[in-house]
């Protein structure tokens, strides 16, 4: 039996705002988490959404893994396929823009989608970059959500502006800002 729940806006971007935490809470030193860091089970409600991208040229992305829900958009096996094959050919240089910044200044982004012809914002887009591996792809993590019933084929606008936020935040290292500091002196009431 298949849940046939939609979610609503609102759900939506609840759980991009999880994942987009999650991402966040791994991030190391200003640098973004790397993908071995990683665990799908802490993904939560976004997983069936989420996918990792391989950047494959400037501007182009790969989906290495796409969840069932991208399948489903797209009506067939999702891996292997470029992120663009999920919208109108008229968003393409949009979302290379978008992909290429991502990619580039290792910033999170978050961009409203529209559905085919739309007229309003039905969920979200959300790209969180991974850390790059010496001799490997750059990659990314992200989610597409939607609020539109399941089952059949289609292809998303990019609706209003894209959300770029900062970089993961610098944590301190407590340990480079210790110092053991000896005195030799005796203190009493001899001093």
């Amino acid at each position: 039996m298949r849940d046939e729940t939609v979610p609503t806006g609102d759900d939506a971007a609840a759980r991009l705002a999880q994942l987009e935490g999650y991402w966040r809470g791994l991030a190391l030193r200003g640098l973004p988490p790397s993908r071995d860091e990683i665990d799908p089970d802490r993904i939560g409600a976004a997983l069936p959404s989420a996918f990792v991208l391989d950047r494959i040229a400037p501007g182009q992305a790969r989906l290495r893994v796409a969840g069932r829900a991208l399948c489903e958009v797209v009506g067939t096996e999702a891996r292997g396929l470029p992120l663009s094959r999920l919208f109108r050919r008229a968003d393409h240089v949009r979302l290379a823009a978008l992909l290429e910044r991502c990619f580039e200044e290792l910033h999170p982004c978050r961009v409203p989608l529209l559905a085919g012809g739309g007229s309003g914002p039905i969920g979200g887009l959300t790209l969180l970059p991974l850390r790059h591996r010496l001799g490997a792809a750059p990659q990314m993590i992200g989610a597409l959500l939607h609020d539109l019933p399941p089952g059949r084929p289609r292809r998303f606008g990019l609706a209003g502006p894209a959300r770029i936020g900062a970089p993961p935040q610098q944590t301190r290292d407590t340990r480079a800002h210790l110092r053991l500091v000896v005195s030799n002196e005796t203190c009493g009431p001899d001093r």
